[in-house]
């Protein structure tokens, strides 16, 4: 049964991974069929059937795999035979390009990756109730020893420690690893020391990791490539809006001047977007030199609370700072640490209500080697079910998405910020209202 079970456990392992390339290609093509209708070239049509070609075939797939160990394949069967006729090849590039043309309603997008993370819910779950039976079992195998070496103490001692040492400490090290990834660090690998169950299983895993680190790789290249390319003629487009604004190309009237000053305003939007997906993509690939150095932290809070002080009193909203008395240096890079604050402070007005507070706190402590900064707001708060998900690449609430800008990026930004500084973030609700972000850092 436990070798049964590690063997469903590897080919679990292998959907999980071809439904991350089902979810990617979904991604692909509907920006690449949007990037058609906008841009009219045919190459993004040509990606736009690669991706589609990918995604039947990784689908396929994993309903062959789901199949073959005994299950129905029942959310993938239902997502293919729901949203199948969506990525059929009846459509051509002509059509496609039209200007009434729609690929598909973002209702139904929303439903249909909704519908794929469910699936790849219900995968994650067989994996984990597998574990448990893995490890029900071990623990059976434990209880047996003992009663058959019950005879001599010192043989039932040796063989507890033989077992806790080839089963409990590879589960153990699974745990960890699949709580990694599951905070998106693909860099751990198991070490594959025997051939049985529980190294197909390591290997499986470290297969899986891997796929998931290129995967991400990829996509950053992309992102940071992108973004470059989009820059360089998003700065000529805002030199050029500015010239106007300022009449160097001759006088405007009013109402040009408004729209030119609205034109200006989304090029600093997006100009913000590109600089977070810059950011992402640099600290995934790691390829920035980080300085690490001590510093102030009541004078780096203070200084971030500054920054946002005008968009504060715009709406009325107080900042209350208690700073740390005879606060010790901190350690790490004093400007990513600023981005994170400022990030954080962000967050807090742009959810709280008008004429509220945002309190920052410093204190010392977990122990003597870490000090600890807590910002609470008076906004709604953030559901249980959704704790998990806010430090998430590119995760925003479906009631966030609607009436707010931004790509989701910021928090998870400042959790990798945060880690590579030698602390931890976390959030908690307030028992009243609001909740509160506290990142911690080490000291010098």
């Amino acid at each position: 049964m436990s070798g049964a079970s590690g063997r469903i456990v590897g080919i679990s392992n292998q959907i999980s991974v071809l439904s991350n390339d089902v979810k990617n290609s979904l991604l692909d093509m509907d920006a690449n069929i949007k990037k058609l209708k906008l841009l009219k070239k045919d190459v993004y049509w040509n990606y736009f059937e690669t991706a589609r070609r990918n995604y039947q075939k990784a689908l396929v797939k994993i309903i062959t795999l789901d199949s073959g160990q005994g299950s129905s394949a029942g959310y993938w069967r239902d997502i293919d035979r729901n949203f199948g006729g969506y990525v059929q090849s009846g459509v051509s590039m002509e059509q496609a390009m039209g200007g009434d043309y729609i690929w598909i309603d973002p209702d139904v997008m929303d439903q249909w990756t909704a519908a794929i993370g469910a699936a790849r819910k219900d995968n994650e779950d067989r994996i984990e109730e597998l574990l448990i039976l893995i490890n029900r079992l071990s623990r059976q195998v434990v209880k047996n020893g003992m009663v058959g070496f019950g005879i001599s103490i010192l043989m039932g001692i040796m063989g507890v420690l033989f077992i806790s040492r080839s089963i409990i400490v590879p589960l153990n090290k699974l745990k960890s690893g699949l709580k990694r990834v599951s905070d998106d660090n693909y860099t751990y690998e198991m070490d594959i020391t025997s051939k049985d169950e529980f190294g197909e299983l390591a290997a499986a895993f470290n297969n899986m990791n891997r796929q998931l680190k290129a995967d991400d790789e990829i996509r950053s290249d992309f992102i940071a490539t992108l973004s470059h390319e989009i820059r360089s003629p998003l700065s000529s487009i805002r030199e050029s809006v500015n010239m106007m604004t300022e009449e160097v190309l001759g006088p405007i009237n009013d109402k040009q001047k408004k729209f030119l000053n609205i034109a200006a305003n989304e090029i600093v939007r997006i100009t913000s977007l590109l600089n977070h997906l810059l950011d992402t993509s640099v600290l995934v690939s790691g390829t920035k030199k980080r300085q690490v150095a001590p510093f102030d932290p009541n004078q780096l809070v203070h200084s971030a609370i500054l920054s946002i002080t005008p968009t504060a009193k715009a709406r009325g909203i107080r900042t209350e700072f208690i700073a740390l008395a005879q606060a010790p240096m901190a350690q790490g890079n004093e400007q990513e640490i600023m981005q994170v604050i400022i990030n954080i402070l962000d967050n807090a007005l742009k959810f709280s209500p008008d004429n509220s507070r945002v309190d920052i706190r410093l204190t010392r402590g977990p122990g003597k080697h870490f000090v600890t900064c807590d910002i609470s707001d008076e906004g709604p708060g953030i559901p249980e079910d959704k704790k998990s998900l806010i430090f998430k690449k590119y995760y925003r609430a479906k009631e966030v998405r609607k009436h707010m800008n931004g790509v989701g990026l910021g928090l998870s930004i400042a959790r990798r910020i945060i880690q590579a500084n030698g602390g931890e973030i976390f959030v908690e609700n307030k028992p009243d209202i609001g909740c509160t972000f506290s990142f911690t850092l080490p000291v010098v």
